[in-house]
């Protein structure tokens, strides 16, 4: 199977679960927690912004930059300076989810399926690009 082509639908699985969540908070709801009841904890903190942004929105983004990048790959563009923005922002992505599982398992205590899902599928699409 194609790398890209993997990427790209953990990257549109990413989307899906960044949009629910936007529209969760849209709502002014918490997400449905199918395992634990942490997510509302999570939801409730703090840290469900950075930099005054919300997580959510900044996944949205994130999966969103990914999934065009993967998307002009496999459409054949051959731009030289793609791969190495395509590295940095999963990276970035990796780096920061990091951060995030260290705040649920550390500062927060409260695990969100959601939120740990998103880290899983970040550090899938960095390990498939990086290792792969």
């Amino acid at each position: 199977m194609n790398i890209h082509l993997i990427v790209l639908i953990l990257a549109i699985i990413g989307e899906m679960v960044t949009i629910y969540l936007f529209a969760e908070r849209t709502k002014k709801r918490p997400p449905v927690c199918p395992i634990g009841d942490g997510c509302s904890v999570v939801w409730e903190s703090p840290y469900s912004k950075t930099c005054g942004v919300g997580n959510d929105i900044l996944g949205i983004i994130f999966y969103t930059l990914v999934g065009i990048i993967e998307l002009a790959f496999l459409a054949g563009c051959t731009f030289s300076y793609l791969i190495p923005i395509e590295y940095m922002v999963l990276l970035g992505g990796a780096l920061l989810s990091c951060y995030f599982v260290y705040l649920e398992a550390r500062v927060i205590c409260a695990w969100c399926f959601w939120c740990t899902l998103s880290a899983f599928l970040t550090w899938g699409m960095a390990t498939v690009r990086f290792v792969l």
